[in-house]
């Protein structure tokens, strides 16, 4: 599994700074949290490329293995009246300690109660991700399909 942890500090940070595009390691678990954060509206623009920048839209480059190490994924960050839409980002589980919710702990969390003593309740205009035997999914599909799984990250 791709660190979780370097992706949030990375795109936290690049918000931070107030920069328009950031390159995050291209891996499965990152590209299915970030087109999570584009479905949710935090990032405009989604696009697989390289260091030197993203691929032109419509070609895509097949991954091989003298290019896998530079590809990258490219997010064009969101801002709304100088702020930006992404207010933090957290990873929750780690590679030392994760954190797994069954369905109604994630009914619990998704009412705004904490679920545990790591848990929070969500707040409003929050998303949280998680890893389940689905794949890589938000809360609302995950109490649809009624399924638990490893808490990944909580932007807001």
């Amino acid at each position: 599994m791709a660190p979780v942890h370097n992706l949030c500090s990375q795109i936290q940070n690049s918000f931070r700074w107030k920069l328009r595009r950031v390159a995050v390691p291209h891996s499965a678990t990152n590209r299915a949290i970030c087109q999570i954060l584009y479905e949710e509206g935090f990032v405009s623009t989604l696009a697989s490329g390289d260091e030197t920048g993203p691929f032109q839209r419509g070609v895509e480059v097949p991954i091989t293995p003298d290019n896998i190490a530079r590809r990258k994924i490219w997010l064009d960050l969101k801002y709304r009246d100088g702020q930006a839409v992404l207010q933090k980002m957290r990873a929750v589980s780690k590679p030392s300690r994760r954190i797994f919710a069954s369905v109604e702990e994630l009914q619990a969390i998704a009412a705004a109660r904490r679920a545990g003593p790591l848990l929070k309740g969500q707040e409003v205009g929050q998303v949280t991700i998680l890893d389940t035997p689905y794949g890589i999914i938000e809360l609302k599909e995950a109490l649809t399909k009624e399924v638990g799984g490893e808490v990944l990250c909580i932007a807001a």
